[in-house]
């Protein structure tokens, strides 16, 4: 079982805890409550005294089972709608369907450059580049970095390995749920 870590904090942040005030409350270890913060697997008798000290179901405090994720034709339709959408975020499946759609397109438009020459290919091109840069932006920011990391994909040789490497990166945790409470760092 793996606890909400965000869940975890938010609850204790807002009757103003410290890590140390929690530790006592529950009866855990400070040490295991800094682990819970951080997204460690809990066990059914910490996640019963951690329910019981903030007065919540004790499955409230645990990760939901993942949702699946929608189907390749689906993503790659959200794709497709929201091609020139640069804000929001876009979830790594989805993403990654929508950039398989587009190199069935490039591939698709290869197979007629070769017959009537290089204007298909170029049409192609011209035709994914901005919902490809908007998804990327998206996807970046889902991943937790600034969206202008996708100039790194204009270096030489390294810049699109890099920038697939990010692409790649699962979704981080917003910057308002990571921020560590005062209280905190004088704690460790």
């Amino acid at each position: 079982m793996h606890i909400d870590s965000t869940r975890l904090r938010t609850l204790r942040n807002t009757r103003q805890w410290s890590q140390e005030q929690l530790a006592t409350l529950s009866g855990l270890n400070l040490r295991t409550i800094q682990r819970l913060e951080a997204g460690a697997k809990i066990s059914t008798e910490s996640l019963r005294a951690l329910a019981a000290v903030f007065e919540v179901p004790a499955e409230s405090l645990l990760i939901r089972d993942v949702t699946p994720s929608r189907s390749a034709l689906a993503a790659m339709h959200e794709g497709v709608v929201r091609g020139l959408e640069f804000t929001g975020t876009t979830a790594r499946p989805e993403f990654w369907w929508f950039a398989l759609a587009v190199v069935m397109v490039l591939g698709f438009a290869q197979l007629l450059a070769e017959s009537f020459g290089p204007l298909p290919l170029q049409i192609a091109s011209l035709a994914v580049l901005l919902p490809w840069i908007a998804a990327c932006t998206r996807r970046l920011r889902d991943a937790g970095f600034n969206p202008w990391w996708q100039l790194i994909s204009l270096a030489p040789v390294g810049g699109m390995l890099v920038l697939l490497y990010l692409l790649a990166l699962p979704t981080r945790a917003t910057p308002a749920a990571t921020e560590t409470d005062p209280a905190d760092s004088a704690a460790l």
